[in-house]
């Protein structure tokens, strides 16, 4: 019975904590990420029509590893 307490009750206590993190941070609309993902695929979009191609391959046939 002691060992039970001893797992479950730090176990609860860390549930209830990144509860109230998880809750504090999306108050403040922080991201979750510290990455911008968007400004990255804009990037390779605009590289991309730059040079003529297609992220992915080029006109004259399939990307490679298809």
């Amino acid at each position: 019975m002691i060992i039970l307490l001893i797992v479950l009750v730090p176990l609860i206590a860390l549930c209830i904590w990144a509860a109230v993190f998880d809750l504090k941070r999306r108050r403040r609309r922080a991201p979750r990420t510290a990455h911008d993902i968007s400004a990255a695929a804009i990037r390779a979009r605009a590289d991309a029509d730059a040079r003529g191609g297609s992220p992915g391959g080029n006109d004259s046939g399939p990307a490679p590893g298809m």
